[in-house]
């Protein structure tokens, strides 16, 4: 696997559009996902409104943890010790 250091110039805005692509893609469907999960418990009647707001508010510190990780992980390099 190639560092990003590795990657040639002509490719790096490529690589960097890529990188932000995948983290947006991981965001939006995470958060979709928790919304949907929490609609269908409130239509099946399985929770109420009160506990569907708390899970959500749950679900915002991992989100924001995601994103900070999407965001590192595109800023270290594997170097082999």
């Amino acid at each position: 696997m190639l560092s990003f250091s590795e990657i040639p110039a002509e490719f790096a805005d490529f690589v960097r559009a890529k990188q932000r692509e995948l983290a947006f893609n991981m965001l939006s469907s995470s958060a979709v996902g928790v919304l949907l999960a929490n609609l269908a418990a409130l239509i099946a009647g399985e929770a109420s409104v009160e506990v569907l707001v708390q899970t959500s508010q749950l679900q915002l510190p991992l989100l924001v943890l995601t994103l900070v990780a999407s965001i590192l992980s595109g800023k270290v390099e594997n170097k082999p010790w």
